[in-house]
């Protein structure tokens, strides 16, 4: 009998350690995202109202207005937020020390990811009668290219791959062109008075800034080939198609390089927040949709994907992904 009540308390003290384990408190958690009135923005507010749903009563979720796609991943390694939204793509430089960063970011890791598409855009006007990027380093074409400002994610992604055809910032100059760093609506300008041949953006459908740029410009989109966009995979960039009709006259779908938007945090977030963190987001996938048209195209069960992280899994999100049997 004492043998009985000596195994049946220590049952009872092992299953106490194993639920405190994994038991939760209300948090208090931050999402870096991007300004106000972005779609960054309001990904994160509605993130927050699903969290502050299902985390434990008393949790607080602050979203804030900065730091974007390169940023982000600064903030969230130096602890500056638990979370932040990223891309694959810089989730990768971030890690390995590369393009945006001066130093390696070994502390970050990835939750989910997957929660829309974004894609590289390429424009040409048609008075400059570029065919294709290749043509530019082929002919030596002396371009005017503006840019969005150096640093930025479109900014990479526009050196990159210029220099993948071969035509880099310096090649462009020393053909007699030039590139200008800008705002979108200098450069929209510039394309539709004639003052810029090619601009490149990171889009998703209904881009503000592309979508305004098709109908005020007469330009035509520029795909890329196989051999480039396997150039590209290199920084993390992934194969995309720009579905037809995503912008007035684009009537053809376009090859290009694309990402997704990814939401990260650091290994020091506690596992058991961030499976909890995990399972919220990845249980309300129409709560999320109805919140912004961008987040239907989440998926739950390849959130885990490493393409659709571009960092390491947390184990408190493996945990999550493994327990559904998606992650084997």
């Amino acid at each position: 009998m004492k043998r009985n009540w000596i195994l049946l308390v220590g049952l009872v003290v092992l299953f106490s350690m194993f639920s405190s384990a994994w038991a939760l408190d209300a948090q208090k958690l931050r999402i870096a995202t991007l300004q106000m009135g972005s779609s960054w923005y309001v990904y994160g507010g509605v993130m927050g109202d699903v969290l502050r749903k299902e985390l434990p009563a008393g949790s607080v979720i602050d979203v804030l207005p900065y730091a974007g796609g390169v940023g982000n991943m600064n903030l969230v390694s130096k602890g500056d937020s638990e979370l932040g939204l990223g891309f694959p793509v810089t989730g990768k430089w971030a890690f390995e020390g590369q393009m945006a960063y001066d130093k390696k970011m070994p502390n970050l890791r990835g939750l989910a990811g997957g929660f829309d598409e974004y894609y590289v855009g390429i424009v040409a006007t048609k008075k400059s009668k570029i065919a294709s990027l290749e043509d530019v380093a082929k002919k030596k074409m002396g371009i005017n290219l503006p840019t969005v400002t150096k640093g930025g994610m479109a900014e990479f992604a526009t050196r990159q791959i210029l220099e993948a055809v071969g035509a880099s910032y310096k090649s462009i100059e020393s053909y007699g062109g030039k590139v200008t760093h800008t705002s979108f609506g200098v450069i929209t300008k510039m394309l539709v008075d004639g003052q810029a041949d090619v601009f490149m953006q990171v889009v998703t459908v209904g881009h503000p800034a592309m979508t305004e740029i098709a109908i005020t410009a007469d330009v035509v989109f520029l795909g890329l080939s196989d051999e480039v966009v396997k150039k590209l995979s290199a920084y993390g960039w992934v194969p995309a198609i720009l579905p037809a009709n995503t912008f007035k006259s684009q009537t053809m779908p376009v090859k290009t390089i694309g990402t997704t938007t990814s939401l990260i945090a650091s290994d020091k977030l506690p596992n058991e927040v961030a499976y909890a963190v995990t399972k919220a987001l990845c249980e309300n996938r129409e709560n999320l949709g109805r919140g912004h048209a961008g987040l239907k195209a989440f998926n739950s069960q390849t959130a885990w994907k490493p393409e659709n992280l571009g960092l390491p899994i947390h184990p408190g999100a493996e945990k999550y992904f493994k327990e559904k049997g998606w992650l084997k």
